[in-house]
């Protein structure tokens, strides 16, 4: 079975609060189980950047579902396409309120895909690289628990 994935970067939309999150949360983790697709989304109080990955199928539901939230705009995508293995097998909806210049050090360098030995530069590993680094650490260990990032 062939495996897509998609990252992108958005701004929320201004007054967006916990409880909203929380919801969208709530919904995006049931819509991804039913779908096959795994995620992980992270939201520095201004931007969300979210990483999606499952079957063709799957993620033919995820996506547009994204694409038409009224919770963010200007989505801007980062890489789309094929990839080998899931990176985030368990986590139907994983979520982490992170440091703008965190989320900024992952979404705003060129991204080249999924590559997990993506550009270093000086000893930052940027784009999904760095993405994958936040979430399991520079030993790899995989899936750290998850965070909340509503209320």
């Amino acid at each position: 079975m062939s495996l897509r994935a998609v990252a992108y970067v958005s701004e929320a939309v201004e007054g967006i609060g916990g409880a909203d999150i929380d919801r969208i949360l709530a919904d995006a983790a049931a819509h991804n189980r039913m779908a096959g697709v795994t995620s992980v989304l992270m939201f520095d109080g201004v931007r969300f950047l979210q990483y999606l990955e499952g079957p063709d199928d799957g993620m033919r539901s995820v996506y547009p579902r994204v694409l038409n939230a009224r919770s963010h705009h200007h989505l801007r995508q980062l890489a789309k396409g094929e990839v080998p293995t899931r990176q985030f097998p368990r986590w139907t909806m994983a979520s982490a309120r992170i440091d703008a210049d965190v989320l900024a050090d992952i979404a705003d360098p060129p991204w080249d895909g999924f590559t997990a030995a993506a550009p270093v530069t000086g000893e930052r590993r940027i784009g999904f690289a760095r993405l994958l680094e936040l979430w399991t650490g520079v030993s790899g260990e995989l899936e750290p628990a998850a965070l909340s990032l509503g209320s």
